[in-house]
C-alpha cells in the first residue's frame, strides 16, 4: 500500500467512525440486508505495459511491422452484488463481490516475417474482480434520505488473458499461427466508496455510489493502478 492510499484510508476510516457516532432519530433500524451494483468502471492502467509486451509478442514471433494499428480501452462495465448488516442505525458492515470489469489492448499490424510479408493481431485483456469487506458509517439527512462512507479491503483475482494470430504462406511462428494464454495473482488493497441513498416502501433502497480501489493489480499481469467505479444499486432489507 503506498502512502497516499494510506493516508486516504486513515482519513476515510475516521470519517466512518464520526458518522456511525452520529445521533438522528430519523435512522432506520437494525437489520440484514442484500442487493446489487452496476454501473461503470476504469482503471488507471499503464499503457507502456502493453506496448511493451505487444512489443515482445512480436518479437518471440520473428515478426516486424511496417504498419500498426493499436487501441487502449481502460473502461469497462462494472457490478457486483452485497451482503450486509445494520449494527446501529449509523452503522453497517458488508461484504460482497466486485467485478470491475476489463482494461483491453488491440494491436492489428502488417509486417514481414524471416521468409514472407504477413500480418499479426494482439490482444490482451486484464480483469479485475475480488471480494470486498467493509464498515459503513451512515448518515441520514431525512427519513429517507442518508449518506455513507465505506472503509475496507479488496481481495482482488487480476487476470491477463493474451491471444495472438498470424498470418502468411510459408513461415510459421514458434507459437504457431494462434496461440492463447492467461495468467492470474492475487492482491489485497484499500476499498472505499462515498455513496447517497434513498429508501422507498419501508424495504428498498436504491444507492448511488462512487467506490475506489487503490493499487489494484499486479506488476506481472499488467501493472498497479486505481479502480474506479460509479455504480447504481438496489439494496433489500429484511
Amino acid at each position: 500500500m503506498n502512502k497516499k492510499a494510506a493516508q486516504f484510508a486513515a482519513t476515510l476510516f475516521c470519517v466512518v467512525i464520526g458518522v456511525a457516532a452520529a445521533d438522528d432519530a430519523a435512522a432506520v433500524g437494525r437489520g440484514l440486508y442484500v442487493g446489487g451494483y452496476v454501473g461503470q468502471g476504469s482503471k488507471d492502467a499503464p499503457r507502456d505495459f502493453y506496448e511493451l509486451f505487444n512489443t515482445d509478442i512480436q518479437t518471440f514471433a520473428f515478426f516486424t511491422a511496417t504498419e500498426q494499428t493499436t487501441s487502449f480501452d481502460d473502461s469497462d462495465m462494472a457490478f457486483g452484488i452485497v451482503i450486509g448488516y445494520r449494527l446501529t442505525p449509523h452503522l453497517a458492515i458488508e461484504g460482497g463481490y466486485n467485478n470491475f470489469g476489463q482494461v483491453n489492448y488491440r494491436s492489428r499490424a502488417s509486417g514481414n516475417f524471416p521468409l514472407e510479408a504477413g500480418t499479426a493481431n494482439v490482444g490482451i485483456d486484464i480483469e479485475t474482480t475480488g471480494f470486498t469487506v467493509a464498515l459503513l458509517g451512515v448518515l441520514p439527512l431525512s427519513r429517507d434520505w442518508e449518506l455513507y462512507a465505506r472503509a475496507g479491503a479488496l481481495f482482488a483475482n487480476n487476470k491477463l488473458s493474451i491471444e495472438f494470430t498470424a498470418q502468411g504462406q510459408q513461415f510459421i511462428p514458434p507459437s504457431g499461427n494462434r496461440f492463447a494464454a492467461s495468467d492470474s495473482q492475487s492482491t489485497t488493497g484499500v476499498h472505499a466508496g462515498l455513496g447517497l441513498g434513498r429508501r422507498f416502501f419501508e424495504i428498498y433502497d436504491l444507492r448511488l455510489e462512487y467506490q475506489r480501489a487503490f493499487d489494484a493489480g499486479d506488476d506481472a499481469v499488467g501493472g498497479k493502478g486505481d479502480l474506479d467505479a460509479v455504480l447504481l444499486g438496489l439494496i433489500v432489507t429484511f
